[in-house]
């Protein structure tokens, strides 16, 4: 697993997991890895790698997430490589208004977007919704290669957030208890099931698209 910034000495490794991506049942070569630590007075890090290099679109994310002592993001870094683009941002959120800025190819951009909650685009990004529920104005991630200025661009968008059933599942070789929530707007939508601990086993997306756990880590 690749890190934007490495662990250090004074944090305490939680929780761990891998998710595999499949496109109808087939293996797309992508795979989501991710380690969630504690750091000083209740504040947490989560770190995903999604790596999609071995995939049809190439792409390669890198997210650091600084979350709270209730769980809320304050700050993302992330960083970006595709197609000869790569990108550099830090955003932080200051009472519902997000500010990013962005380095693309070294070409500086500065975003803001308002919205009541914030999602980064992989399954443990996603995981970040868990405590919302009903309409929200939300903020994620928007990508356009095809425009330097909108890779990895804040976008605004009306979400609706619902939580499911409990299910049992098998996931990362447990037998694990599951909620599951599903998040829908106006051109898709996706639905997760995350344990009590918050891990993500599995995702499912409105064009076909699937990731499972395939591994599971609680650190004693």
């Amino acid at each position: 697993m690749r890190f934007i910034i490495h662990e250090l000495p004074y944090e305490r490794p939680l929780l761990a997991g891998q998710l595999i991506y499949e496109q109808d049942g087939q293996p797309t070569g992508a795979m989501e890895s991710w380690r969630l630590t504690g750091a000083v007075d209740g504040y947490r890090f989560l770190r995903v790698d999604l790596d999609a290099r071995s995939a049809a679109s190439g792409r390669s994310t890198l997210f650091h997430a600084t979350l709270n002592p209730g769980g809320e993001l304050e700050q993302l870094k992330y960083r970006f490589w595709c197609d000869g683009l790569e990108v550099s941002a830090t955003m932080v959120s200051q009472d519902g208004l997000w500010l990013a800025g962005r380095t693309v190819n070294r070409t500086g951009y500065q975003d803001e977007a308002a919205g009541d909650a914030f999602w980064f685009p992989s399954g443990m990004g996603l995981s970040l919704l868990r405590q919302r529920r009903g309409e929200l104005r939300a903020v994620t991630l928007k990508t356009d290669t095809t425009d330097p200025a909108k890779v990895l661009v804040l976008h605004e968008v009306d979400i609706h957030v619902e939580a499911g059933q409990t299910e049992t599942l098998q996931a990362g070789g447990e037998t694990v208890t599951a909620s599951s929530l599903t998040v829908a707007w106006n051109r898709g939508w996706r639905k997760l099931w995350i344990d009590g601990d918050g891990r993500v086993l599995r995702l499912e997306r409105d064009d076909g698209l699937t990731a499972a756990a395939t591994r599971l880590v609680r650190y004693a």
